[in-house]
């Protein structure tokens, strides 16, 4: 007697499934490095905007002279914190299982 169940995936369905999940990760993967690379960016320039306000008001004597971190020369470009809202809305959810 045969079950009223929905039958099971072939072996071929199921590796494409696979295929797919994988592809749709390695993307999702890509955009969260351009993300976390755009932060690293946002965050040096924050970083180096903080050095120039505490070296000009250093400069006046209200506070000694911080030592800078070494990193503001990377050649990463920076980003606004609008176009990284952008990048979050863009952002698409992983595909749910078959």
């Amino acid at each position: 007697m045969k079950s009223a169940e929905k039958p099971n995936p072939s072996l071929g369905q199921t590796l494409e499934w696979l295929r797919k999940e994988l592809a749709d990760m390695q993307l999702q993967d890509q955009q969260l490095l351009l993300t976390l690379r755009q932060l690293h960016s946002a965050l040096e320039e924050l970083r180096a905007e903080t050095i120039h306000w505490e070296d000009a008001r250093s400069s006046r004597g209200n506070s000694p002279i911080r030592a800078r971190t070494g990193s503001e020369g990377r050649g990463c470009q920076p980003v606004s914190l609008r176009r990284l809202a952008q990048l979050r809305a863009e952002e698409s959810r992983r595909s749910s299982l078959p």
